[in-house]
């Protein structure tokens, strides 16, 4: 199982995406303003989970965001969930038509570019993931709104340790 080190302590991934996932339901829920309800891995028709359903209260209309831990999957796994499943599977109703994938980073990494023969980084990630949402809704003839989203999870600062560090060894 992959682990996480978050200030000290092992975190195992199923456990922080769960926490990261709740925590960004929370915050969804305290700003909805009586304009939507939030639903955390609500269950589509066909017994597949989203991962959060935002639901209008004063239509039928909702939109889903699908989360994704950028750390573990390939570009290609990022790019093809867009269509294969967030469109085809949670966007599939005809009152979800807006939807978005939200990628959380939490360390510097670079992918495999899924149709060429090279490397990318986050910014060429996000890139190449928000053209296929421009594809798609493109294809779709206005009728679709995808967003992509990160959230950068990566440590900003160094800390004193780390800052210190080469004076310990040297």
């Amino acid at each position: 199982m992959f682990h996480i080190v978050d200030s000290g302590q092992i975190i195992d991934v199923a456990d922080f995406s769960l926490q990261i996932f709740s925590k960004i339901a929370r915050e969804l829920s305290h700003s909805a303003n009586s304009i939507y309800t939030v639903d955390q891995e609500a269950v589509t028709a066909d017994e597949k989970e989203t991962d959060i359903r935002l639901r209008s209260v004063n239509s039928p209309h909702e939109a889903v965001i699908e989360l994704k831990l950028g750390d573990r999957r390939t570009a290609k796994d990022l790019r093809d969930t867009i269509e294969s499943q967030l469109v085809n599977k949670y966007m599939a109703a005809e009152h979800s038509r807006s939807g978005a994938l939200m990628v959380t980073l939490s360390k510097d990494r670079k992918w495999d570019h899924p149709d060429k023969s090279c490397r990318i980084n986050v910014d060429e990630l996000f890139l190449l993931l928000r053209e296929e949402a421009v594809r798609i809704e493109n294809a779709s003839v206005g009728a679709l709104s995808i967003t992509v989203h990160f959230l950068d999870l990566r440590p900003r600062l160094k800390t004193e340790r780390q800052k210190n560090l080469p004076e310990l060894i040297g």
